[in-house]
């Protein structure tokens, strides 16, 4: 499905829950067909932007392309007004988060902070579902 119909599946209530997160990159991700990473930019109480930014030439590990990706979200962060951004990880065949996810939300999460990009969430979409991905998770 082009990117252009999956913003018109936006919704129009804010997302003020991480249960709406989840649902939210659920629905716009839908079933998992390649490894790429989904930015969603939302405004003022959690109101979705309707503007997606699919990403999936990111490399397997994080390495110094994360600041680069980090740079690009906060420009665009500025010229839309956004306030909080969600980062949804497509991830076909994968059943849980492994060790290359974790290290991806970890780097994000640092490279976001750096540039004032406020992170609403973190969300992996496979094939069972959709889950909130968190950090504090990886060190229990």
């Amino acid at each position: 499905m082009p990117d252009t119909e999956k913003t018109t599946r936006l919704p129009s209530e804010p997302v003020r829950t991480d249960a709406d997160v989840v649902s939210l990159v659920h629905e716009l991700v839908g079933r998992p067909q390649i490894r790429q990473c989904w930015v969603v930019f939302l405004a003022g109480r959690g109101q979705p932007i309707p503007l997606l930014l699919p990403v999936s030439d990111l490399p397997y590990q994080p390495d110094e392309r994360v600041e680069d990706f980090a740079a690009l979200i906060a420009d665009v962060v500025e010229q839309i007004g956004a306030e909080e951004v969600v980062l949804g990880w497509e991830r076909p065949g994968v059943d849980d988060a492994h060790l290359m996810d974790w290290e991806w939300v970890d780097a994000c999460a640092c490279a976001f902070d750096e540039r004032r990009v406020r992170l609403r969430g973190q969300v992996i979409v496979h094939e069972r579902g959709a889950e909130m991905l968190e950090l504090d998770e990886l060190a229990a």
